[in-house]
């Protein structure tokens, strides 16, 4: 082990691998959107970022329904960046 990561305390072998998962798991956890993280991973597809690192999101349905809840009750404002056009499917 090499003397630096005794003296901050490492004591894993840390490898470039180990740096990618962390960094996925860290941030699909508090939130960065699945999307974004599957481009910045080189994923073609966001579906699988999503199998991968399902497993880091438990709690993602709950923090989207608390989000709706404080929007409906007016408890926050939500300020969205885009304008959305309604789509209307042919009946």
């Amino acid at each position: 082990m090499a003397q630096r990561q005794e003296a901050a305390g490492i004591k894993r072998r840390i490898a470039t691998h180990w740096l990618r998962h962390f960094f996925a798991s860290a941030g699909l956890s508090k939130g960065v959107p699945v999307t974004d993280m599957a481009e910045w991973l080189g994923h073609r597809d966001p579906r699988i970022t999503h199998q991968t690192y399902a497993h880091v999101m438990p709690d993602a349905p709950e923090r989207l329904r608390s989000l709706l809840d404080a929007v409906f009750t007016m408890q926050t404002e939500l300020n969205l960046p885009l304008e959305f056009e309604a789509v209307v499917e042919a009946a």
